[in-house]
């Protein structure tokens, strides 16, 4: 399972000023010079000025924002600890990318082998994810890249559910491919939505569908 991964340059680029302007965070005019001027194949040598300007622009309009999730708080602690240092009273924490990192770091994790026992997890099938708030390789960019593969659809587009609510949408392909987005989720999914993400984790190693309405 791969999740918000980057796949296409051209059509991670695309879809990427596309989702800003989507939510509102870029301006008409941006995003329409960036439609007129920008040409995002990794054959261009060398981009128009009128396109730099309007990815500066564009990316002066979102610096403000943790693009990870367009609409998460920024974490304003410079140091790294491997376990939050109060108890948080909201359930997300910007800060969490600090505590992953110390633990990663961690020496005895490191040893115990666990990386080595994911990668040798040998499927049959492919599962690509998106969270829906992710402004880093958001979901348009995905459905982009996906669209280019040319793709056959085995079953439509669908919500999936967990607890009687929309965990996100889902979508089969042939070739064993399936694609879900996760609900109110950002770039590294567990973090904001740790229930619809293990539920998805569960059905794809599982091999079954997500479950639907």
């Amino acid at each position: 399972m791969i999740g918000n991964a980057v796949i296409n340059k051209e059509t991670d680029s695309k879809g990427a000023f596309d989702y800003f302007w989507t939510h509102a965070l870029i301006a008409d005019e941006t995003i329409h010079a960036i439609h007129k001027f920008c040409n995002f194949s990794p054959d261009t040598r060398r981009t128009a000025p009128k396109c730099d300007n309007a990815l500066n622009e564009a990316s002066l309009t979102v610096e403000e924002l943790d693009v990870y999730n367009i609409y998460a708080p920024l974490c304003f602690s410079s140091s790294v600890t491997p376990t939050p240092k109060s108890p948080l009273i909201e359930n997300f924490d910007p800060c969490t990318s600090n505590y992953v990192e110390a633990y990663l770091n961690n020496l005895e994790i490191a040893s115990e082998g666990v990386f080595n026992q994911i990668l040798s997890l040998a499927k049959r099938w492919l599962g690509l994810c998106s969270g829906d708030i992710d402004g880093v390789v958001p979901v348009t960019s995905t459905r982009y890249s996906l669209k280019k593969l040319k793709l056959k659809v085995k079953t439509s587009w669908r919500a999936w559910m967990l607890n009687c609510e929309v965990g996100g949408y889902t979508v089969m392909y042939d070739h064993n491919l399936t694609f879900a987005t996760v609900r109110g989720a950002g770039h590294e999914v567990p973090s904001y939505q740790p229930a619809r993400a293990l539920e998805m984790i569960k059905n794809f190693l599982k091999g079954l569908h997500l479950p639907p309405i």
